[in-house]
């Protein structure tokens, strides 16, 4: 069972990781080749590093807090276990880990052997955001008790939304700490890359609703985020906040380079990343396999 601890577990570690992910890949890259649009978006996705092991820590202390007693805490820490949850709690910790001693390492001298170590920690952390990323759609499609998230396109659509609520807050966060001038260029690349992740987004999320819609019983549960009791988080924060308001206001930005209103979009799609949590937990439905009656997955 579910509820607002996991939903907002889910949504932080995903953001942050999403962030973190989008920024190490920038920076790595870099190390590389430094093209014109490449560094440009490093105005913008720079704060990553520091933004994202900060999120996903702050989203383990909700998964802490749902397991409710310190005792249980560790022992999902501490009990030899290859199960999803152990897992991803691992990851979580060994994610913040890295980052932050990346950063450190970073600050320290700058000699080639502290370079080196540099790096590896990043490329280490970067691993293990992706893992993070993955999770959390990978740990609710493995439930075959609960049909409408038991498929491989729920991982898809929580990747996809991770790296989108992930850009948003970079955007968010350039516009906060930035001159507007200094990120113009940035914030153009960051906005046809999050355009097309929200488009992929969109194609991935209407192809598992009619898929469910045409089957029994994730029908149940399809019918609920469509037209039954979560059609208003569904349709305004899901669908309205997380793809509509983004897709508009790039289309805007893109026709008019100095508007700010991308800021709008980027807070709508961390927005609408947390509605789609709560609605997809608030829809399933959870079967027994004992009796065939059906409860919902959140309580």
């Amino acid at each position: 069972m579910v509820n607002s601890f996991i939903a907002w577990y889910l949504f932080l570690a995903g953001m942050g990781a999403g962030a973190f992910f989008v920024s190490a890949v920038v920076d790595l890259s870099l190390r590389r080749w430094s093209p014109a649009w490449l560094e440009a978006a490093a105005t913008v996705t720079d704060g990553g590093m520091y933004l994202g092991p900060a999120t996903v820590g702050l989203g383990l202390v909700f998964l802490l807090a749902d397991l409710g007693y310190p005792e249980r805490s560790f022992q999902v820490f501490f009990t030899p276990s290859t199960s999803l949850l152990t897992l991803g709690s691992w990851a979580i910790v060994a994610f913040v880990g890295c980052s932050a001693l990346a950063l450190l390492v970073g600050g320290l001298l700058e000699t080639p052997v502290m370079r080196r170590i540099e790096f590896a920690l990043q490329v280490l952390a970067t691993l293990f955001a992706v893992f993070v990323i993955l999770y959390s759609g990978v740990y609710l499609s493995a439930f075959p008790t609960v049909p409408f998230l038991n498929n491989t396109l729920v991982p898809v659509i929580f990747t996809l939304s991770a790296l989108s609520t992930g850009m948003g807050m970079l955007l968010v966060f350039g516009f906060v700490t930035r001159d507007g001038e200094d990120v113009a260029p940035g914030v153009s690349v960051c906005l046809r890359v999050d355009g097309v992740v929200i488009a992929l987004k969109a194609i991935t999320l209407a192809v598992l609703l009619l898929w469910a819609l045409a089957s029994y019983p994730e029908r149940l549960s399809a019918e609920s985020l469509v037209v039954g009791c979560w059609a208003g988080l569904f349709w305004l924060g899901v669908v309205g906040a997380g793809i509509v308001v983004p897709a508009a206001t790039e289309l805007w930005c893109a026709r008019r380079p100095h508007s700010l209103s991308y800021v709008v979009g980027a807070a709508a799609a961390i927005v609408g990343g947390l509605c789609l949590r709560y609605a997809f937990l608030l829809a399933a439905v959870r079967f027994s396999v004992v009796t065939g009656g059906a409860v919902t997955f959140w309580g």
